[in-house]
């Protein structure tokens, strides 16, 4: 004989509608089944890192690295003034150090959410020189040059084309590829992977997390449309790092090989991209 009251946690996709795109969030439901029935409440949203050691034993090797940048005691610093700042660290020291690269951090992501962002970018301001990346946002160094540079990205302006985001979650579901979007919390080591970048990280996969991107520019006022400059990504990031393209991304960029004419724009605006990935797929 079964209880008459049993209780059971279980996961559902929940699909949520932002501005036309289907953002996918794990949310949980404790299921209660007696004699009345059965019914489902909701218990608030999943963790998706509770069963990844992968990403929880990532942090503090990131955390190490963070405090030995030269500019980490104005970051410090700035966290302490302002308490109510929230600060996530996510892209390729993240990813580099999930895949156990020995790379030498010096281009940090950290992405400032609450109400004295702007307060805070000031407060950085004062301890070193704000310029802006391509993309718009404030990119930060401490007055060391040799010391390299955080881009500031407030999560309330991150917006690449699809819905505008409201925390880290929506960030790292707008990321190019998957093994970029895994970010900490600085200030609790909550990790937050939400479309699995660890593993991938793990196993050399090049994923990209979109294909629905709309053709228009980066950013505002920019010439070269947003779905070249992530062609130029994903196939960059591909070769330096030595990825397997999985076949969906594979195709992608099969699909819009032409955009390899826009490599002198690129790099006029980025960076010289390393195309030698696409050589092996055409």
């Amino acid at each position: 004989m079964f209880p008459s009251f049993h209780k059971l946690r279980f996961e559902l996709q929940h699909q949520r509608q932002e501005g036309g795109n289907r953002l996918n969030r794990v949310t949980r439901y404790l299921l209660v089944m007696d004699s009345g029935g059965t019914t489902a409440r909701y218990t608030g949203p999943v963790n998706p890192n509770e069963s990844n050691p992968r990403v929880s034993r990532a942090f503090p090797e990131v955390r190490r690295l963070l405090e030995a940048w030269n500019g980490f005691p104005v970051l410090r610093e700035v966290m302490r003034l302002h308490g109510d700042l929230g600060v996530h660290v996510a892209g390729g020291v993240v990813r580099n150090v999930l895949m156990g690269r020995e790379a030498v951090s010096k281009d940090w992501d950290l992405f400032l959410s609450g109400p004295s962002v702007g307060a805070a970018i000031e407060c950085f301001n004062r301890g070193g020189k704000l310029s802006t990346t391509p993309y718009g946002a404030p990119r930060w160094a401490p007055y060391d040059e040799a010391a390299g540079y955080a881009d500031l990205m407030p999560i309330a302006g991150f917006i690449p084309g699809l819905w505008p985001c409201e925390d880290i979650v929506d960030v790292l579901n707008q990321f190019d590829f998957t093994a970029n979007a895994v970010a900490f919390d600085l200030r609790t080591g909550q990790a937050f992977d939400p479309q699995n970048g660890a593993r991938d990280a793990a196993r050399r996969v090049m994923r990209m997390i979109r294909f629905d991107y709309p053709d228009g520019p980066y950013a505002a006022g920019a010439n070269l449309d947003r779905n070249v400059v992530l062609w130029f990504r994903i196939v960059h990031y591909a070769s330096r790092l030595g990825l397997t393209i999985e076949p969906l991304t594979r195709n992608w960029l099969l699909a819009r090989g032409d955009q390899r004419h826009h490599a002198e724009a690129f790099e006029r605006e980025f960076f010289t991209p390393d195309l030698h990935a696409w050589k092996t797929l055409s």
